[in-house]
């Protein structure tokens, strides 16, 4: 019993580190045109799509031309029915190179992020800087709000179930302590709503005006109507105190729901929306019940031992059993949908915040089980044992709900990687000749070999999406006619686009993509000219005194390939070239792969390639001194196509 206990402790004290830190952040999804994109003709406006819904009023998109100056014309605008998107219109491009820099503040909660991109029109931004994205750290007027609305909302909780139900009635003259905490929650949405004006750059009564001030409002009133009625209880006799603190439960709990409804879980959408946002309620409810409820009790029971304090500290430890049990499923559904992968924990400001806090909790759960199997016998002797663990117990308490202060500031790990994501994707839009369907297809990560692609079809007039019997991709490459035409079947999903996976952009550069939409007897065709990007290359170097230098370059599946030039000198140099497998061992290659090489300013040309080995190959080609880009191509027995690069020096 005792060892199964300390395991489920253990797991909750993970499990509840990720639950409730995760808030709403505007970070870009997708943009049309999108950053790197080169387009043959000037855009009328510019789309992003974000990860949470903006608010307009309180965001900016501008474009700027390579001199700086600004060229959008209208400043940001919503988008009827696609509340994820902001527009701004454009006036007449000539070619040349255009950055988008957006500012956004989060109709969900009011966090500010913001980014930068490039496209080209007739050129590429090769000069521009890539894709960008920020979510600054929360200030510390942000994070002592939060603190302090978490500290009041779970104290008022604690002691409306604790004095209310736990003791046979409820502590005459204890009146400072609820009034102590409806204080601190007063002052933390008060504080919340400040820090959201701030930074957003506008005054407070401009915030009121936005759907940010209807969230502050839901918080507040709630608040508000709990001090009224722990006003009119003090007054009355015990079972009308114990009527009122009931109202200041509901009260408190009605506020922690609207907190939700303005946190991340509320801006969820599609089916689940409202299972996470009852799942975050429950969640933050039973810490209330918990922790709230353990200060309550400590203040409720003096220093004076007797058989009603045991019954009451009894019937805590019960219902906080059930609260410690709800805290660890709802922490498990939420940290699934809120975190994403395990390696973000140690890679990102989030993850390393989240372990710091996961082990403040095991030390907090461990004296819990003090209390539970060690003081709460003991206490019809003495209540010091309960006093000093729970004492310390809280003092943790308040340290784990600081650094949530700080961690729903922060943009959770799994909107970081989609906002990443994204900056790769290739995002075109087109319509088809008789323009009766819109086609946004979105390519992801865009690079030779396998990506996803997703379609989202819309009706050219009414932009309403349409459901099509069939979607069928047709690839082509005219620039190299040796590779044969491809298709790809896409599927729909749940949101409406169609999806699938393929290789069907098997080589980098410009390939001819044809989107065949079938709707019973009636297809429409929608052509796109997509350049698939040369994939960045992770090249280790290895030198030595004497010898050549070797360049490792990773390939996917986790092979590589080894390059070097021998005698690594200007002149007639041996370009050799070895495939090797995930296990360490050359990676046989049945057809003798490509090998190009160009210097500074010319044209690639292919080398003679002769066999040496099952995967070592060596061209022969005279080099001057400078730096030269190597090209080299090679299809495996499994067929996967391997393209490596790499720029050599002499």
């Amino acid at each position: 019993m005792r060892g199964t206990t300390v395991a489920v402790l253990a797991c909750l004290g993970v499990v509840v580190a990720y639950t409730p830190v995760a808030r709403a952040h505007a970070l870009l999804e997708r943009s049309v045109p999108a950053g790197g994109a080169v387009l043959q003709r000037a855009p009328a406006d510019v789309t992003l799509t974000f990860t949470e819904v903006p608010e307009p009023s309180l965001s900016s998109v501008h474009v700027l031309d390579s001199a700086g100056r600004e060229v959008d014309r209208g400043g940001a605008q919503s988008i009827p029915g696609q509340p994820l998107e902001l527009r701004v219109p454009l006036g007449p491009l000539s070619n040349g190179v255009y950055t988008v820099t957006w500012r956004t503040v989060s109709r969900v909660d009011g966090h500010v992020t913001g980014g930068a991109f490039a496209f080209g029109i007739g050129v590429p931004p090769t000069a521009a800087p890539p894709p960008t994205a920020a979510s600054p750290f929360p200030s510390p007027l942000a994070i002592a709000s939060r603190w302090a609305l978490y500290l009041g909302l779970i104290g008022l909780v604690g002691a409306a179930w604790v004095w209310a139900a736990a003791l046979e009635t409820p502590p005459a003259g204890s009146h400072t302590y609820p009034w102590l905490v409806w204080g601190l929650a007063l002052a933390g949405v008060v504080g919340v709503g400040a820090a959201q004006a701030t930074d957003a750059g506008v005054p407070i009564g401009r915030l009121l005006g936005t759907p940010l001030g209807a969230a502050l409002w839901s918080r507040f009133l709630p608040i508000v109507a709990a001090g009224g009625a722990l006003a009119i209880g003090g007054r009355g006799r015990a079972g009308s105190r114990r009527l009122a603190l009931a109202a200041v439960g509901v009260l408190a709990a009605g506020s922690m729901l609207a907190d939700v409804l303005a946190g991340h879980a509320g801006a969820s959408s599609g089916a689940w929306r409202w299972a996470n946002i009852a799942d975050q309620w429950v969640h933050v409810t039973a810490v209330g019940v918990w922790i709230g409820g353990l200060a309550a009790l400590l203040v409720g029971l003096g220093r004076t031992p007797s058989d009603a304090k045991t019954t009451a500290a009894r019937r805590f430890s019960a219902v906080a059993g059930v609260a410690l049990g709800a805290i660890a499923l709802t922490g498990v559904l939420r940290a699934v949908d809120e975190v994403g992968r395990w390696n973000a924990l140690l890679t990102t400001d989030f993850g390393r915040l989240v372990v710091v806090k996961a082990a403040l909790l095991l030390v907090l759960a461990a004296l819990g089980a003090v209390n539970r199997y060690r003081s709460l016998p003991a206490i019809r002797e003495t209540l010091r044992g309960l006093r000093r663990v729970g004492a310390a117990e809280l003092t943790l308490a308040v340290a784990v709900l600081g650094i949530t202060g700080v961690l729903t500031g922060l943009a959770p790990p799994r909107l970081l990687q989609q906002a990443a994501q994204a900056a790769t994707a290739i995002v075109v839009n087109d319509s088809d000749f008789a323009t009766s369907v819109r086609v946004r297809l979105e390519i992801t990560p865009g690079f030779p070999g396998v990506n996803r692609f997703e379609a989202r079809i819309l009706d050219y007039d009414t932009g309403r999406p349409i459901t099509a019997d069939r979607v069928t991709l047709r690839f082509s490459q005219n620039q190299r006619p040796e590779i044969g035409p491809s298709t790809l079947t896409l599927t729909r999903a749940s949101d409406g686009t169609y999806q699938a996976q393929g290789t069907n952009l098997s080589l980098d550069g410009q390939w001819a993509i044809v989107v065949l939409v079938e709707r019973g007897r009636q297809s429409t065709e929608v052509p796109f000219s997509v350049t698939a990007r040369v994939r960045p290359e992770i090249v280790r170097t290895i030198s030595a005194p004497g010898q050549p230098t070797l360049y490792g370059i990773d390939l996917p599946g986790g092979r590589t390939l080894d390059v070097y030039l021998d005698p690594d000198k200007p002149g007639l140099n041996e370009v050799h070239a070895t495939f090797i497998d995930a296990s360490g061992g050359e990676l046989p290659i049945p057809q003798q792969p490509s090998v190009t090489v160009a210097g500074p300013g010319q044209v690639p040309q292919g080398l003679p390639v002769r066999r040496f080995g099952p995967g070592h190959f060596i061209a022969d080609a005279r080099f001057g001194p400078g730096a030269w880009r190597l090209e080299i191509t090679a299809t495996a027995r499994d067929g996967s196509v391997l393209q490596a690069a790499v720029t050599v020096h002499l």
